[in-house]
C-alpha cells in the first residue's frame, strides 16, 4: 500500500504529536507512524514545568490542562535542610506546574492532533528511508505483516531516545555531550496531593554525591512517581547499577511517605536521556529532527517534554512555509533559530552539569545552595530555563548574565 503526505512524522510522542497538530491545524496532510500501540509506559518522572503548560495550552488543550494534578514549585530536600520554591510569577509562563502520567499525557496530545485532521497509524515500525537524488522523499514501513511505503514532502524525525531511524540518516549524537540516566516506579502514597515536585539532592553512590536528584511527583490518583536521574558527567557512572541507586533513594524516603517495596505498583523502568542539543545540525534534505531525537532534552533537569513540543511547533512554523512557498528541501533557518533560542542556555547547561559532576564540588555546592532561599530560587528560575521576555528582577538578570558569559571560552 502506498500513500502520499504534505508531511510524515516517525513518532508520536510529545514532539511528533506536537508537529502534527501544527501542521495539521494549518490544513496540511499529515501522517503520524507510531511503532507502538498507545497508552504505552515511558521512564518519566511525568512532571510538567511552566514551559510546557504555556505549549499545551498554545496547542488547545487548556480544559484539560487545569484538570490535571498542580503543584506550586519545587520543594527541595539536602543537606539536612528543606526549602520551598514556588515558580516565579512571569509574563510569559504560568506560576505553577502539572503531574500526568505519559500513558495519559501522549495519548492526550496525540488525539489532539488526529483530531486536527492528521492521520495516526500505530504499530507502525519505520524501517528504512527512501532518498531521491540525496532528498529524503519518504521511508518504507512495517504494519503488522504488510509493507506500505510513505511518500511526502518533508519527513519529520521524532523518534525519541530511539535512533534506528536517525542513524540511518547519518544523524548520530556527539558522545561528548552529557547524557542522563534515569530510573522511576510508581507507589501507593498517602502524599499523593503533595502540591510540590518534591526533589532530593543528596544521591549517594558508596560515599560520593553523584550528580542527579532523587524524585516523588504525586500523580492525584492515590499514586506518585519516584524515580532517581544520573548524569554521565560523573566519572563512573558506568559502573553504577541504576536500580541499586533506586532502591537506595527510596529507602533514604521519610516515612510518611509509605514508599516502598510493599507499596510499589509497578515495575521500575529505565531509560538514557539526549541532552544539550547533542544531534546536530536538526536538518537535512527533506527532513528534519525534533524534541529527544535531536538531543534537545535540557541538560540542567533533564526535562524534554516542554522542549519536545516547542521544537515540535517551531518546526511545523518552518516546515508551514515551506509547502506554502515551495522553498528549498534544506531547512537551515530551523536549525538557525533553534541556536538562537536554545543555543547560549544549553551550553551554559553542559558547562554547570560539567561542572557538578566532581563529587565534593557537587556536594559543597549544594550545602552552601541550601542555606540561601534567594540562591535556590534563582538556581531554580536557572535550572528550569525560565527566561522571562518582560520581566525585570535580580533572578533574570543573573541568568541572562550567565547565559552571555556560556558564549566565552572556558
Amino acid at each position: 500500500m502506498a500513500m502520499d503526505v504534505d508531511v510524515a512524522v516517525v513518532g508520536g510522542g510529545p514532539s511528533g504529536a506536537a508537529t502534527a497538530h501544527y501542521l495539521a491545524s494549518r490544513g496540511h496532510s499529515v501522517l503520524v507512524c507510531e511503532k507502538k500501540s498507545f497508552p504505552r509506559e515511558k521512564t518519566c518522572g511525568d512532571g510538567l514545568t511552566p514551559r510546557a503548560v504555556r505549549v499545551l495550552k498554545e496547542m488547545g488543550l487548556t480544559p484539560e490542562v487545569e484538570s490535571w494534578e498542580r503543584v506550586e514549585g519545587l520543594r527541595v530536600h539536602a543537606a539536612g535542610r528543606i526549602l520551598e520554591l514556588k515558580f516565579p510569577e512571569l509574563n510569559d509562563f504560568d506560576d505553577y506546574g502539572l503531574v500526568k502520567p505519559r500513558k495519559d499525557l501522549d495519548q492526550i496530545v496525540l488525539d489532539n492532533a488526529e483530531a486536527a485532521g492528521a492521520k495516526v497509524l500505530y504499530e507502525t515500525q519505520v524501517k528504512e528511508p527512501i532518498f531521491d537524488r540525496g532528498v529524503l522523499t519518504g521511508f518504507r514501513a512495517k504494519r503488522g505483516n504488510d509493507y506500505e511505503e510513505v511518500s511526502a514532502k518533508w519527513v519529520v524525525c521524532a523518534e525519541g531516545a530511539a535512533t534506528k531511524f536517525s542513524r540511518s540518516l547519518g544523524k548520530i549524537r556527539n558522545e561528548s555531550y552529557p547524557m542522563g540516566l534515569a530510573i522511576r516506579q510508581y507507589f501507593t502514597s498517602p502524599m499523593e496531593h503533595s502540591g510540590w515536585f518534591e526533589a532530593y539532592l543528596d544521591i549517594r553512590t558508596g560515599p560520593d554525591q553523584v550528580p542527579g536528584y532523587g524524585w516523588v511527583f504525586p500523580v492525584g490518583d492515590g499514586t506518585v512517581n519516584a524515580g532517581v536521574g544520573l548524569l554521565s558527567t560523573y566519572g563512573g557512572w558506568r559502573d553504577v547499577n541504576l536500580h541499586h541507586l533506586q532502591d537506595g533513594f527510596i529507602a533514604q524516603l521519610p516515612k510518611e511517605w509509605e514508599v516502598n517495596q510493599e507499596t510499589v505498583v509497578s515495575r521500575p523502568r529505565a531509560g538514557r536521556l539526549f541532552m544539550g542539543a547533542s544531534v546536530w545540525p536538526p536538518h537535512g534534505p527533506g527532513l528534519v529532527m525534533v524534541g529527544d531525537a535531536a538531543g534537545m532534552i535540557n541538560p540542567c533537569n533533564g526535562e524534554g517534554i516542554a522542549y519536545g513540543y516547542e521544537t515540535g511547533r517551531i518546526a511545523g512554523r518552518h516546515l508551514d512555509e515551506a509547502l506554502r512557498s515551495g522553498t528549498s528541501p534544506i531547512l537551515e533557518d530551523y536549525s538557525r533559530e533553534l541556536q538562537e533560542i536554545y543555543g547560549p542556555y544549553y551550553r551554559l547547561g553542559r558547562r554547570f552539569v560539567k561542572l557538578i559532576g566532581y563529587p565534593a564540588l557537587m556536594e559543597r555546592l549544594v550545602s552552601m545552595g541550601m542555606r540561601s532561599k534567594t540562591v535556590m530560587s534563582f538556581a531554580l528560575t536557572l535550572l528550569a530555563n525560565l527566561e522571562d521576555s518582560k520581566t525585570k528582577n535580580a533572578e533574570q538578570t543573573g541568568l541572562k548574565v550567565l547565559k552571555k558569559m556560556a558564549e566565552l571560552k572556558p
